[in-house]
């Protein structure tokens, strides 16, 4: 089974499954993607496979569809069968004869985002496909194994975080100013603000750089460190090259996952000789909306209550700037995933990342931790600083 050393194994429970097949009159549900799909990742515990996968789920057995190397495949799922998948005969196709051959007919049930040709093949073999959302509400609610996986790859992201403090911390400014990266009249040595910047091991410290760093911490964690976004004065992105100066906001954004596709989420913003000022108020504000929304999200709580809790908590520091925000969204096997929509009710056991992000004159101020949903409220998983200075 895959997944960290020492873990709970990553049991996958049918029964939802054959539950809808039952209520629908259907003959079997039907997937087809890679070990990128969550659904896959949830269904077949595929996330080490390689190529075009298939899920094949009847009410007598669940079928994996593994090219290349089925028997590697079957140390992993927890099925009952895995078949050869791939090669000439498009996985579709392979799945449709299969049902044939166990003389399946009637409707399949498939996730919508089962591709077009795989749905058009089961059609062409006499099978109606209807769209189902069974495994997405099957994934909301995460077990105490998928809990632990959570947690252990956001303990993996709150240090990578601890990283980037570390390099902003020992980071050395060149190029005078005021210490805020910009210059002003009266300053001892004005300088443009593209002249003030940080060096970090004797070269300019960019946000390249940095996120080079987080990165080869979360992989020495052991985990894929994912989407690692850095932003320098603006909001982080993933594939920014700019250099990072004093004063101005470096927004450091995380999403890694572990070995069994289960994600994190964590976002910090850090000043190097900050000065106070709206960067200060804003972080209050972003620390404020995060535990306010954190308070509010309990079982049954409509998604939409906790981001407006948040986004109150913004607007009350004065910032009501359509740019400042706050969001509220399901996190497990996809970086988003159910509770998504604003009236979706929120159920005991999701993973919910909550994200607040204030907008000022300089820049952008961000703050995000996860929480899992308990059976009266919900728990913090981060734990990394949230100070401004690092």
């Amino acid at each position: 089974m895959g997944g960290d050393a020492g873990s709970p194994q990553l049991a996958v429970e049918y029964a939802p499954v054959r539950e809808a097949l039952a209520d629908r009159e259907a003959t079997a549900f039907v997937h087809v993607g890679t070990s990128d799909d969550a659904i896959l990742r949830y269904l077949a515990r595929a996330s080490g496979l390689d190529g075009e996968l298939g899920m094949c789920v009847t009410p007598e057995q669940a079928m994996l569809f593994a090219p290349d190397s089925p028997d590697g495949a079957r140390e992993a799922f927890p099925g009952d069968r895995v078949l050869p998948g791939g090669g000439d005969v498009p996985t579709g196709e392979r799945v449709a004869v299969a049902l044939e051959d166990l003389g399946r007919e009637g409707s399949v049930l498939a996730p919508r985002s089962i591709p077009h040709d795989a749905a058009l093949y089961l059609e062409g073999r006499g099978f109606e496909v209807a769209s189902t959302s069974v495994v997405e509400d099957a994934r909301v609610a995460k077990t105490d194994a998928e809990r632990l996986r959570v947690r252990s790859v956001q303990m993996a992201a709150d240090a990578a975080v601890e990283r980037a403090r570390a390099v902003l911390r020992e980071s050395e400014r060149h190029g005078g100013g005021d210490g805020h990266g910009h210059g002003h009249a009266g300053d001892e040595a004005e300088v443009e603000p593209a002249d003030d910047h940080l060096a970090f091991e004797g070269m300019a410290l960019t946000t390249e750089r940095l996120r080079r760093e987080v990165a080869t911490e979360l992989a020495g964690a052991g985990v894929d460190p994912g989407v690692v976004a850095v932003g320098a004065g603006v909001d982080a992105t993933p594939r920014s090259d700019a250099a990072l100066r004093p004063g101005e906001p470096v927004v450091v954004a995380l999403a890694p996952r572990d070995r069994d596709g289960y994600h994190g989420r964590v976002v910090r913003t850090l000043v190097v000789d900050g000065d106070g000022g709206w960067t200060r108020r804003a972080q209050l504000a972003a620390d404020g909306a995060v535990d306010a929304a954190l308070a509010e999200l309990e079982p049954s709580v409509d998604l939409a209550a906790v981001e407006r809790e948040g986004a109150a908590e913004v607007s009350a520091y004065g910032f009501d700037d359509p740019a400042s925000t706050f969001d509220a969204h399901g996190v497990g096997l996809a970086r988003r995933e159910r509770p998504l929509d604003g009236d979706e009710t929120v159920r005991e056991g999701a993973v919910v990342a909550l994200d607040a992000t204030v907008s000022g004159p300089d820049g952008v101020v961000r703050v995000a931790d996860l929480a899992v949903v308990t059976d009266d409220g919900a728990e913090g998983l981060g734990t990394a600083s949230r100070s401004l200075s690092p």
